[in-house]
């Protein structure tokens, strides 16, 4: 079995975490889940980049290495959305301890991170066809996805990407009537607990 760190979206801790963190848990695997906002949640993004900013990167990147490093067992990092990157960046600084790291909504090349790739990392980016924030990365890079499966395979891993129909960003989380799709939750939460169970 495997320890898993769960890095949420700009939006908190919300159920789609608490779901996946509840179906890991029922499989037999320890599950951490990073709460950046103590409890708070938001219900739009702009909100949520606001008590982002708020904090600073430095701070949420030093607790996410803290709770990271209080785990005495190899991990499979998590992070949804902005947490996506939080969980390269913390699977880079502990690269004898990262397992696997999972990238929902897309990731970030790690030339933007200032980190290196775990050697023999396997990593595994989800998304949706039309999310407009990953749509939004490749106007910024078109390369981006690209990036992402250099920085997996060149390091030694294993890179897969999986895109599901629809335009969810947040296309796991049920309380978010607006991106939330039910037959794709269901396919992604699966997919985690066979990913977590090959690497683990």
């Amino acid at each position: 079995m495997a320890h898993v760190l769960l890095f949420p979206s700009v939006l908190g801790v919300r159920q789609g975490i608490t779901d996946l963190a509840d179906a890991l848990t029922d499989a037999g695997h320890d599950v951490t889940t990073l709460d950046p906002f103590d409890g708070e949640t938001f219900d739009d993004y702009p909100s949520g980049m606001a008590a982002t900013k708020a904090i600073g990167d430095e701070a949420l990147q030093a607790r996410a290495l803290a709770a990271a490093q209080g785990v005495d067992a190899p991990f499979v990092a998590i992070g949804f959305s902005v947490g996506a990157a939080t969980a390269e960046w913390v699977a880079a600084q502990l690269p004898e301890a990262a397992r696997g790291v999972v990238m929902v909504g897309g990731g970030i090349p790690m030339r933007f991170i200032g980190a290196t790739r775990p050697s023999g990392v396997p990593g595994q980016v989800h998304v949706t066809s039309e999310d407009p924030f990953h749509e939004e990365d490749k106007q910024f890079d078109p390369m981006v996805d690209e990036y992402l499966r250099d920085d997996v395979e060149q390091a030694g891993g294993e890179y897969t990407f999986v895109e599901y129909r629809g335009s969810g960003h947040s296309f796991t989380d049920p309380s978010l009537r607006a991106e939330y799709q039910p037959a794709e939750a269901q396919i992604f939460t699966r997919r985690m607990l066979e990913f977590v169970a090959a690497v683990g």
